[in-house]
């Protein structure tokens, strides 16, 4: 009786494993594999560099990852070969990704059938673009908000700290933007008008008394050079906190910088064109999502802010957004 028991539980269990065996080959010849979306990109640079290499590397794999989509690339470089747009949409791309303002000058004017991403442009060609917006044209900028430089220097905790910044004949429009958002963080703002023309004197007289932040959000006024390193030394001398745009510029004397990686803007880049592809983008042209700051420590320490650290000044920076955030979602909101 109980071999009779032993061999008919035996056969019951081979049942069961057979069964079982036979569900996972049926599952796994019906699961099909993953297809991939191969799209053809051309990409028009200057010339190749560490920054470039990283920030395509970073769009590609983010496209791999997370979108299943596969990127045949087609680098053009524009100063090495004569028939540069001859090859843009040669060999009917899906996209053209134009790096840096040198390049998006270059094909500002031409007309192409191809959607075109413009990446890394500089601020005035930024906001030119908003403000005439250009059917198939996309862009990411590397320069920061304006706002995000307001809250860096609300993160500072300084006691009564007046903000300013260099306003020029062609940057005259930021001073509303300035002001607003000044006064939603309840800090003061003083605009210094500037003629870059004038090789910086007029810069330097305004410098003395007045502010205790000096913002420099871009090259628009005043680009690298003798004339910038100069008001920033000056500006040191009176005691200013300065937040610039570039780690180039921490280098010639400001406190703090606001910059975006090349990864992160290829990652950004890469969130677009699936968006693009899946008529779900909203917004043609960005700022970037992410940021870092810098900090140099020499001139930190000599203006009093030696406990000042990255990651403090990131948390803060990164709850006014989201508070800024919802005060303005909470203000389309209402009827």
């Amino acid at each position: 009786m109980s071999s009779f028991r032993s061999s008919l539980l035996f056969m019951i269990f081979m049942s069961l494993v057979v069964l079982g065996s036979s569900q996972l080959t049926n599952s796994t010849e019906a699961a099909e594999p993953l297809k991939l979306k191969t799209v053809k990109v051309n990409i028009l640079s200057a010339f190749s560099t560490p920054q470039e290499r990283e920030l395509l590397y970073s769009f590609k794999r983010t496209l791999l990852n997370n979108y299943s989509i596969s990127v045949d690339e087609n680098l053009i470089f524009w100063e090495r070969q004569s028939n540069w747009q001859q090859q843009l949409e040669g060999n009917q791309p899906d996209l053209i990704i134009v790096i840096g303002s040198r390049s998006y000058q270059k094909v500002a004017s031409l007309e192409l059938n191809t959607p075109m991403l413009a990446l890394m442009l500089n601020k005035s060609q930024f906001e030119n673009l908003k403000e005439k917006p250009k059917d198939n044209v996309y862009a990411i900028t590397h320069s920061q908000p304006i706002v995000r430089f307001i809250q860096l220097a609300k993160s500072l905790n300084a006691y009564q700290a007046q903000v300013g910044s260099f306003i020029s004949p062609k940057t005259k429009n930021n001073i509303q933007q300035f002001s607003k958002l000044a006064s939603f963080y309840n800090l003061s703002y003083r605009p210094i008008m500037v003629d870059p023309k004038l090789t910086g004197r007029d810069a330097l007289k305004q410098l003395e008394n007045c502010c205790s932040v000096m913002i420099m959000e871009s090259d628009c006024v005043f680009r690298p050079g003798k004339v910038r390193k100069s008001i920033l030394i000056n500006a040191y001398r009176q005691r200013m906190v300065v937040i610039a745009h570039s780690e180039s510029v921490l280098k010639e004397g400001a406190m703090l910088t606001l910059s975006t990686r090349p990864h992160d803007i290829g990652e950004q880049a890469a969130k677009l064109y699936q968006q693009l592809l899946s008529d779900e983008l909203q917004e043609p042209y960005q700022f970037p999502d992410s940021f870092a700051i810098s900090i140099n420590r020499k001139v930190a320490r000599l203006l009093g802010y030696e406990e000042l650290t990255v990651g403090r000044l990131m948390q803060k920076v990164e709850a006014l957004q989201y508070i800024h955030h919802m005060m303005i979602n909470r203000n389309n909101q209402t009827p």
